[in-house]
């Protein structure tokens, strides 16, 4: 990258900001940010041919360089598009999912700028993942974007992604395929949920973000460019020419934003003062923290457009959304409702899933309202009766939630993990093996499951079994300190009751060096000090029996 020299604008250029060479660099275009990666090739032809299947369909190329449809017969037709959206709902609401996938794909591939017909692929991909528990799509539907061209590049990433929508890698490459095609819309909505689950994975590295911000560059939504390369400056605050990216990126987007990039032209300075009330209401639902009037605003915008596309499915998640951030008990149960119809008439389990999630909201509510009322009373068994009753309803309701979860998606390993987790909280220790033992295949949430499973062996006295799968955790890499420390008062609380009960001095003897260790590093841990007493106590007696 170019970098200031005699007060010109730029970025210097960094390769070894990730080991694929990702770099960044100013646009000579005014104003106008843009990442690349270096020594990647920066081919824009669009080569995808063929004709989408179906009745109406013309011979042609849909395409031309730089993804421009072009005029004529043979470019993209947001009508003939329409008329696979059309009958990819029909055979959606049929629950014919797999076919309606392969509708909503071809008519991407005559209006890939299409956000309807992207939504819509997603919601079908949710109906056919939950019809077939997570099976992926016949090879057909596969052979009908496996052209070499961009278009069919996107389409063809955009069903392996969703199949899997959490991952990661898989979203970028949907990514950057609709900015090679500057899908904006599409390809900001694309982005928005892929920088989400590459913020919530820990293991997510800088390159893998800012390669989502240079597709948002590309896209022209600097807003979100800034909030990926601010993700990756938490990585690494020591890079200062990251921060000087990410002002002149600010900058680039508080000129699209007031469209002052756009003087003269339509959708510029002007059009936005005309059009305030709607880009007021977009800068508000964008807002993380609303005042009570800004909602009630949004919620009054979001009912009137619900009320005008009562079945919208995004506008019925915008609507419900909106009315949990508000968080009064009336929009809970208004929210609910809405969710459990949604379910209902498109038998697409999320919704079912969001439902459900408020009654648990609603139930931690409720202990957390008890436990405080405890707090202040502390001797009140009236409290302490209700609260222990509101704990294991709490506890139960969970249960269930994440039993329809696990039988919705059945080789989701995180819901197998998550209802694990429910198994061991109502003492169900043996429904919490089998869930465990598949969910430990997930490296995302190995090393807790192994944690479970060792204190579920336990509870049932399968000490030996319990032992070795705290040894297995405490094998791995991954494992951070504090899980560590719990990991070892485990082990030393089974190699105690081994000992105990099978009068093992080697056993309570590498129990009492895991105690000393655990009372070094923390003396207040949990029960040390009464366990490692105990553990003292039992080497003693063993030690004079074996003497005599």
């Amino acid at each position: 990258m170019e970098g200031r020299r005699g007060g010109a604008s730029g970025v210097a250029r960094r390769s070894e900001w990730n080991p694929g060479g990702a770099a960044m660099a100013a646009s000579p275009q005014q104003g106008q940010v843009n990442l690349v990666f270096w020594g990647k090739k920066n081919d824009d032809s669009n080569k995808s041919g063929g004709t989408p299947p179906g009745s109406g369909g013309p011979a042609g190329t849909p395409g031309t360089p730089g993804g421009t449809p072009p005029s004529g017969e043979g470019g993209f037709s947001p009508e003939k598009a329409l008329r696979f959206f059309t009958h990819a709902k029909t055979v959606h609401e049929t629950e014919n999912f797999e076919y309606a996938v392969q509708s909503w794909l071809n008519g991407l591939r005559w209006d890939p700028s299409s956000l309807a017909g992207l939504e819509g692929f997603f919601g079908s991909m949710d109906g056919w993942l939950t019809k077939s528990g997570n099976k992926p799509v016949g090879k057909e539907v596969y052979r009908s974007v496996s052209g070499k061209g961009d278009v069919d590049r996107y389409l063809y990433s955009l069903l392996e992604w969703g199949h899997r929508p959490t991952e990661v890698m898989l979203g970028i490459r949907v990514l950057e395929a609709a900015a090679k095609l500057k899908l904006t819309e599409p390809g900001t909505w694309v982005g928005t949920r892929v920088l989400a689950a590459a913020v919530r994975d820990k293991k997510t590295r800088k390159d893998v973000l800012l390669k989502i911000a240079e597709c948002f560059s590309t896209l022209g939504a600097y807003d979100r460019a800034v909030g990926a390369a601010e993700a990756a400056l938490n990585l690494d605050r020591t890079d200062g020419q990251l921060q000087a990216f990410i002002r002149e990126l600010a900058a680039q987007a508080t000129m699209t934003r007031g469209g002052y990039d756009k003087t003269g032209q339509s959708g510029g300075f002007r059009d936005n003062i005309r059009d305030a009330q709607k880009q007021q209401q977009l800068e508000e639902s964008d807002r993380i923290s609303k005042t009570d009037e800004t909602i009630d605003r949004l919620l009054l915008a979001a009912k009137a457009e619900l009320e005008s596309r009562p079945g919208d499915l995004p506008t019925i998640e915008k609507y419900c959304k909106l009315l949990l951030e508000r968080g009064r008990p009336q929009d809970e149960e208004r929210a609910h409702v809405l969710y459990m119809k949604a379910h209902a008439e498109t038998k697409a389990f999320r919704f079912r899933e969001m439902a459900g999630d408020i009654r648990i909201r609603q139930a931690r509510r409720k202990v957390q309202s008890l436990k405080k009322m405890l707090e202040s009373a502390p001797q009140e068994e009236a409290v302490m009766r209700m609260l222990a009753q509101a704990q294991d309803e709490l506890a139960r309701l969970e249960l269930d939630e994440f039993k329809l979860r696990v039988e919705a998606y059945p080789s989701d390993l995180t819901r197998k993990f998550e209802l694990g987790k429910r198994f061991v909280a109502v003492g169900e220790y043996n429904e919490s093996i089998t869930c465990l033992q598949e969910a430990q295949a997930d490296p995302k949430n190995r090393v807790p499951a192994l944690l479970m499973l060792g204190q579920s062996f336990l509870k049932i006295e399968w000490i030996d079994e319990s032992i070795g799968t705290f040894r297995q955790a405490l094998e791995m890499r991954e494992v951070m300190p504090e899980t560590n420390l719990e990991l070892r008062y485990w082990l030393m609380v089974a190699l105690q009751t081994k000992g105990e009960a099978d009068r093992d001095l080697d056993a309570v003897i590498e129990s009492d060096k895991l105690a000393s260790s655990i009372a070094v590093q923390q003396i207040t841990y949990r029960d040390i000090r009464q366990r490692r007493e105990a553990i003292k106590k039992t080497l003693g007696e063993l030690r004079a029996a074996k003497g005599a």
